[in-house]
């Protein structure tokens, strides 16, 4: 390039340093997950092993009713990106680049 700051030239952030803050996410996450454990409900827990199968199944069938709308948000939001990026790339010339622009 000519050496100005506002030549366009595409900076991409250094994969070992992208895997390594995504390990030390993951490391943060599994070391916070034992306090998870606890926070179940004691009148839920016993209710639930009162009532039989019956109640068992209800409760199997009302999580996954709860847990589809985040999933499809999520997995949307995750396609409008991946073509948001496939778009840019495009257009660019390179994939999940930054531009570095200075005025």
């Amino acid at each position: 390039m000519n050496g100005r700051p506002d030549s366009g030239k595409l900076i991409t952030p250094p994969i070992r340093r992208v895997l390594i803050q995504l390990i030390r996410s993951w490391l943060v996450l599994l070391g916070a997950a034992h306090n998870l454990y606890g926070q179940s409900c004691a009148m839920c827990y016993t209710t639930v092993a009162g009532g039989g199968k019956s109640v068992i199944h209800a409760l199997q069938g009302g999580i996954i009713v709860l847990l589809i709308p985040p999933v499809l948000l999520f997995s949307g939001l995750t396609i409008l990106l991946f073509r948001w990026r496939t778009s840019a790339s495009s257009r660019t010339g390179s994939g999940a680049a930054l531009v570095l622009n200075h005025d």
